[in-house]
């Protein structure tokens, strides 16, 4: 059984490190940073074989790209799926329930224990199937400071045997030995919890802890993923032949253990959530598979608190290979008289004992061992993947190494290597540890031919990882270099591997679309199809721009010189109020992200006042930082820009709008010094909520009050919405006077004169915004929503509208049912609002590069007939007084994206098409 490694993304300005283990017949992922899931997309990989996620830390770094890759995979084919990571993982599961829910995808949790009470003498499985067997091994910090928690301190000095108890009952079952941690027990039909979650509108999840609180995340989860595998049909079981003897080669006994073998395979299945099938029966009423039943009351509530055991804990992972047995010797088994059904068990590793004639005109008894007949088996491969976030973690890796569980994994002498062969490590390290004498010593430990991949903040060069889309701003440079600045990135390592002194042997840097064959064992290469595909390194390798072909050229240059005439005759003209704001683009792409477009973000630039964002999709952090570089010795750097960034508002909870949020926060929370000014979130409560409950994993900054200097203060839409009357008996940052004051400290920040928030027509409770600055200039955005009168009416006489425009006009059906506008409607609310000018965005996933309507209609300058229309795209610099330029420029943008057509793009087109599903 061939299997192999790859490197999906490495550690870059906008990717985590993520590593895949290939079977035929399946794959498991290991860590889904953001942009894992477009990384996909840009290899076209696919999710359709995904059987399996496994998570070494949860927080931003690690697991920020899980909600796509969950909703990806779910999309792709409807099956189950396992994840498996470190104790509060159903607590970070959980807390997407606002968003994230699917009837085709049903997950498996298990949260690898914290602690490890005892030495261990045998390695216990925390994952086993058909394809690998997994280790999990916690790598804890060495010391902890004064201000963690009582429980923190108990788990690291060996006190919190209960801790360790409890963390055994969440589990997969295994078919061998008894795992690490054993099934999750379910909540029965009569527990009170049951019924009050069911009944009690006034339930209160918060006021839960304990294990009822861990009950209850259990159940928000089964409540997310209900696909339920449907039983095999009835000619999928073996059919005895109607001999009493049965098939050649297969006795009685044989049928009943493979009868018996289904049956438990098929109760080891994902069942119904027992609520469902619970709240059905007692309705009277058939359960269909798939369908999520009523919502819990408590669903949309906060979470009860979670406080981790052990907090910057770590997972490493040891994944053992199947095993592969020796080749068999037919000639000699036919020499020891050993024919039929016996030849199989043999080759299985059994011992028979059998008859056989002796020659002589009697019989003798004979037993054969698996090895006088079966050559020597193989040894069996393993992989590592060590996550070291700190050089207080070595201490904890290197002790879990010593014990007798796993020191046969770091083993030097051919001896000493007999049962398991590490062919490869993945290194995920974390600033200084690399070069911390005692990890060197540590990897030193190892046999000299296993090969290093390392990952390493300090060493690492920056390369650019989405080079469709890079390659795509490198010619449109050519058209307009202000409108279309090159991304920022770096191949060079930051210090080469070569300085660093006693590092073993085979070390080399983690790379993007590396590849290492396990079974045949292969050194590591980088995937060559994948290489070739990149053609925007080569092209910055040349130093000169690619060669554009003659088409494209006449349209660039015909493009260019008609904006160089208009400049002209514009030299007389006096700028008008609001063009110098600025809008960049950051995702411009519905649903899904493409290799040419992420999902929803604009940023703006209020000049002399500071910068806002509007939404915050999977990926907002990495095209900032491709944007605006990370080299701190670079003037307005992103480092800047977040110290810069006054005000956050994301529209509604739909996925594309919000899921690169808690990473903006997250590193906003690492600044060093920290910001001087707060930022201002304003959101719909649900995302208040689910922020809040990520920071339980993950400090956000998040504020509860106005007061604080550099924290994260959270504004409500609906207190901002002149039409709504939001009342609430509620007190601190929930109520609507601390949302008004925030909302007043916010305005005067950005130099507003006034700003509200506006309901909008879509499936969900989703807001608009306006913004009207004392300079005199108005800023509109819809977020989602169909054509909506409110919006058009709140946003009258706008300088700038920036208006969703999701699907063609040819899919005007489509877009009503799902409540998005088409390109026509869009600007005919612009028309209406009487709008200067129009940004139109939110392009479905079924247009990759370029909705078709402007391709084959562009508009021209048509400020004379109505607004001016743009059409945004990713990492453009759109100045409002220069957003005319926009249309002029489509022509030759459409030619550039069809020069770039690549084989197999249908194929991708095809599967951006069936995530339109997500978009509602």
């Amino acid at each position: 059984m061939n299997w192999s490694t790859s490197v999906y993304t490495t550690l870059s300005s906008d990717t985590e490190p993520s590593v895949v283990i290939t079977f035929d017949s399946a794959k498991y992922i290991f860590n889904a940073g953001e942009n894992t899931t477009r990384a996909i997309l840009q290899s076209k990989r696919g999710w359709r074989k995904v059987k399996a996620l496994f998570l070494t830390r949860l927080g931003t770094q690690r697991s920020s790209g899980v909600p796509g890759l969950l909703m990806s995979v779910a999309d792709s084919s409807p099956r189950a799926m396992w994840v498996i990571g470190p104790n509060g993982l159903y607590h970070f599961l959980a807390s997407m329930r606002f968003y994230v829910f699917r009837n085709t995808l049903n997950i498996k949790v298990t949260e690898t224990p914290d602690l490890q009470t005892e030495p261990q003498v045998e390695a216990v499985p925390a994952f086993k199937d058909d394809n690998i067997t997994l280790f999990s091994i916690p790598i804890l910090p060495s010391h902890i400071g004064g201000d963690e928690s009582r429980v923190e301190r108990e788990a690291l000095s060996n006190t919190s045997e209960n801790v360790l108890k409890r963390k055994r009952e969440h589990s997969l079952e295994l078919p061998s030995k008894r795992s690490a941690i054993d099934e999750s027990p379910t909540l029965s039909t009569d527990s009170p919890l049951l019924d009050r979650c069911l009944d009690d509108s006034e339930f209160d999840p918060a006021t839960l802890e304990g294990d009822e609180a861990d009950a209850w995340r259990r159940l928000i989860v089964e409540h997310m993923f209900t696909w339920v595998e449907p039983p095999p049909k009835p000619q999928q079981l073996p059919k005895p032949s109607s001999s009493k003897k049965g098939k050649p080669g297969q006795n009685s006994a044989d049928l009943k253990t493979s009868k018996t073998q289904v049956d438990t395979d098929r109760t080891s299945l994902p069942q119904v959530p027992h609520w469902a099938e619970d709240l059905a029966k007692s309705q009277g009423k058939p359960l269909r598979r798939g369908i999520k039943g009523p919502n819990p009351a408590g669903l949309l509530k906060l979470l009860p608190s979670f406080v981790p055991p052990v907090r910057n804990r770590s997972t490493a992972y040891i994944v053992v290979g199947p095993r592969v047995r020796g080749k068999f010797n037919t000639k000699r088994a036919e020499e020891l008289g050993l024919y039929g059904p016996l030849r199989g068990r043999v080759a299985r590793g059994e011992t028979v004992t059998f008859t056989v004639a002796d020659g002589a005109g009697g019989n003798v008894q004979r037993t054969v061992k698996p090895e006088d007949c079966v050559g020597e088996h193989e040894t069996t491969k393993a992989v590592i993947i060590l996550d070291v976030p700190t050089p207080d973690h070595i201490d904890s890796l290197v002790s879990a190494f010593d014990t007798p569980a796993y020191s046969p994994f770091r083993m030097k002498t051919p001896a000493s290597r007999k049962d398991y062969v590490v062919h490869v490590i993945y290194h995920l390290l974390g600033s200084n540890v690399l070069e911390d004498e005692r990890y060197k010593a540590f990897m030193n430990g190892f046999s000299d031919d296993v090969q290093h991949l390392i990952s390493s903040p300090d060493h690492n060069s920056d390369p650019l990882t989405f080079t469709s889309a890079g390659l795509s701003q490198l010619r449109l440079s050519q058209l307009d270099s202000e409108m279309f600045p090159l991304p920022h990135y770096n191949t060079t390592p930051r210090k080469e591997l070569s300085s660093v002194t006693q590092l073993p042997p085979n070390c080399s840097y983690l790379q993007s679309n590396s590849h290492v064959d396990i079974r045949p064992p292969r050194h590591v290469m980088i995937d060559p199809i994948l290489a070739e595909k990149d053609r925007f390194n080569p092209a910055m390798a040349a130093g000169m721009p690619p060669e554009l072909p003659v088409m494209t050229k006449e349209k660039f240059t015909k493009a260019k010189r008609f904006v160089s005439a208009c400049l002209e005759k514009l030299g007389g003209v006096v700028p008008k109020v609001g063009d110098e704001l600025v809008v960049v683009p950051l995702g411009t792409n519905s649903a899904i992200s493409s290799r040419y477009r992420n999902v929803s973000s604009q940023f703006v630039r209020i000049p002399d006042w500071g910068t806002l964002l509007l939404d915050a999709g999977e990926g907002t952090w990495g095209q900032l930082a491709r944007y605006f570089g990370t080299d701190a010795a670079r003037p307005s750097n992103v480092w800047q820009v977040l110290r810069e960034l006054k005000c956050i508002f994301v529209s509604h909870a739909h996925a594309d709008h919000h899921t690169g949020l808690a990473k903006i926060l997250a590193m906003r929370k690492q600044l060093d010094p920290p910001p001087t000014d707060p930022l201002y979130l304003l959101s719909i409560a649900p995302i208040h909520l689910y922020l809040r409950e990520l920071a339980h994993l993950e400090d956000l900054g998040l504020s509860d009050s106005t007061d604080t200097p550099n924290g994260v203060i959270p504004i409500l839409s609906d207190v901002l919405n002149p039409r709504g009357r939001y009342q609430t008996a509620e007190s601190g940052w929930w109520s609507p006077d601390h949302s008004r004051k925030a909302a007043q400290m916010m305005c005067y920040a950005l130099g507003l004169q006034r700003l509200n928030t506006v309901d909008v027509l879509h499936r969900t409770k989703a807001f608009g915004l306006v913004l009207t600055h004392q300079d005199g200039w108005r800023l509109v955005y819809s977020g989602d929503t169909m054509p909506s009168e409110t919006l058009v009416q709140a946003g009258e006489g706008a300088t700038l509208l920036i208006h969703e425009a999701t699907l063609g006009d040819d899919q005007e059906e489509m877009a009503h049912a799902k409540a998005h506008s088409t390109i026509s409607q869009a600007i005919d609310v612009a028309k209406r609002m009487r709008a200067q000018s129009v940004l139109l965005t939110h392009f479905s996933s079924r247009y990759p590069t370029m909705p078709q309507y402007f391709a084959s209609s562009p508009k021209g300058d048509n400020a004379d007939q109505g607004p001016a229309i743009a059409l945004a795209m990713d990492h453009a610099c759109i100045r409002v007084g220069d957003l005319w330029k926009m249309s002029t420029y489509i022509p030759a943008i459409g030619q550039s994206f069809r020069d770039m057509a690549e084989e197999g793009d249908e194929e991708e087109e095809a599967m951006l098409i069936k995530a339109t599903l997500r978009e509602s």
